[in-house]
Parts: structure tokens; sequence; C-alpha cells
């Protein structure tokens, strides 16, 4: 009997059915009360999480529930966090510091508590993220672009597909993912309503 292919992962939602933008949700009917959330279950960390808990605005709410629960790092966030430290310019005076904070930090991040998502949700995302760019931010094809566009529509990409690897990546591993990214998770909430999410704003 055949097993699953790449195919089957991508076919989990039909670009087809997407032919316009996605109604953005109220603020209200977003999931941003703490207290709401089950006890006990473990949480993912966005990457705005780390960056905004560096910056002493990490809501304490948010940090208590933080606090309370077993935390699962994403590859993809510690990915982004590295990509953050690579980019920082060597010879900008602020570097030497930014960039201790960044590494510090990764260095509290057991390799044991790092968890990647499958290569289901790998394709998957893409999927998802290829729509998303299509029918919310209206992104061209390559041969399409304006040169002056088309490194600013691959990094909309880019950050789409990470947003969705993170949030599929907590859902498979059956965990609430804490994220300040309120536009993109409430897009991704309408593909897959039984997600947990916990949104937040900088304090």
């Amino acid at each position: 009997m055949r097993g699953p292919t790449a195919g089957d992962f991508a076919g989990r939602h039909d670009p087809d059915a997407f032919t316009a933008a996605l109604p953005r949700r109220d603020r209200a009917t977003l999931p941003f009360d703490p207290d709401a959330l089950p006890a006990g279950m473990a949480v993912m960390l966005d990457t705005s999480v780390y960056i905004q808990r560096l910056r002493a605005k990490l809501p304490a709410a948010v940090i208590a529930c933080i606090d309370a629960r077993p935390v699962l790092h994403s590859a993809v966030a510690c990915a982004e966090l590295a990509i953050s430290a690579g980019l920082l310019e060597p010879s900008h005076p602020g570097t030497a510091r930014n960039r201790a904070a960044i590494t510090t930090l990764l260095g509290t991040i057991p390799a044991t508590d790092i968890v990647a998502p499958s290569a289901s949700a790998w394709t998957e995302a893409g999927m998802i993220a290829g729509i998303l760019a299509r029918t919310q931010y209206s992104t061209l094809p390559r041969h399409a672009r304006a040169p002056d566009r088309s490194v600013g529509q691959d990094g909309l990409r880019r950050r789409l597909l990470n947003d969705t690897l993170l949030f599929l990546g907590a859902r498979e591993r059956g965990a609430i993912l804490v994220s300040m990214d309120r536009a993109d998770m409430s897009l991704l909430l309408r593909f897959h309503p039984d997600a947990r999410v916990l949104l937040f704003a900088a304090a």
C-alpha cells in the first residue's frame, strides 16, 4: 500500500479555493487571554517572545504563563535569532552588545529542548505561505517583479513560511504558540482553528 507523499501534505489545502483576501478578525475574537488556556499545556515561543523579553517588554501575564509551563523551543525561532546575530554589521558600535545578548540567550537553550517541524509540516507550510502571500499581499512571480520589489517579496515569503512553520510545529507538538504576530496568526488560525495560540502586545 502506498504511503503518504509530499503531494498529500501540500494537498491538505486547495489553493484554488482561495481567490480573495481572507478578512482580518476582530481583536476581541483572538486569543489574548492567558487565563483561558488549558492548564499544564506546553508552550512554544515565537521569535518575538525572545526579542521582547530581551527588551524587557514582555507583559507580566505572559511571563507568568510561560514560566508556569513546559517550554519547547522551535528550531525555526532559534534559526531566526541566529540570523539576526549574523546579520549585525561588525563595524557598528552597537553590534557587540546586541550580538552578545542574542548569543547569550541561545546559550541558555538546551539542544534537548529544541524541536523541529516535521517534513509534513514543512510541505504544508509551503502551501499555506504561498496562498497567504498571493491573497493577502499580492506578491508577484519572479518574472513579473520590478527589480526594486524582488528582495522585499522574497523576504515576505520567507517570513510567512517561518510563521507558518512555527504555527504548525506547535500544533503537531500539542503546544500553545506564544506570539505577538496578531496579523499572521489570525490568518493561520483560519486554516487550523483547533491550534492553540496566545497573542500579546508589547508592554
